[in-house]
């Protein structure tokens, strides 16, 4: 028996951990490209670990939350590095 419901698991925690974890990159390097692949690459790694901890033996299918999730963390990444670019005020002449 799993320790989480995986209903819970695969609606809310690996959504927002690998958004979260994405988008905590992209501000902290303050480029907005590297959040959509941390994304990638965490999801990618949890889909593969959760495959083949309940059957070795099974195809590998990628999902296409490999492709939502890192679109969204690229569109949430621009919108907050975006809004924290300072403006800098124009030189009446």
């Amino acid at each position: 028996m799993p320790l989480i419901d995986p209903f819970l698991e695969q609606l809310v925690i690996v959504p927002f951990g690998v958004v979260g974890f994405g988008l905590f990159a992209a501000i902290r390097s303050k480029k907005v490209i590297v959040g959509p692949i941390v994304t990638l690459l965490l999801n990618v790694l949890y889909e593969v670990w959760y495959s083949f901890s309940f059957d070795p033996n099974i195809e590998l299918f990628l999902s296409l939350r490999n492709i939502t999730f890192p679109l969204l963390t690229l569109a949430l990444s621009l919108l907050v590095l975006v809004a924290k670019v300072p403006k800098v005020p124009k030189d009446s002449d």
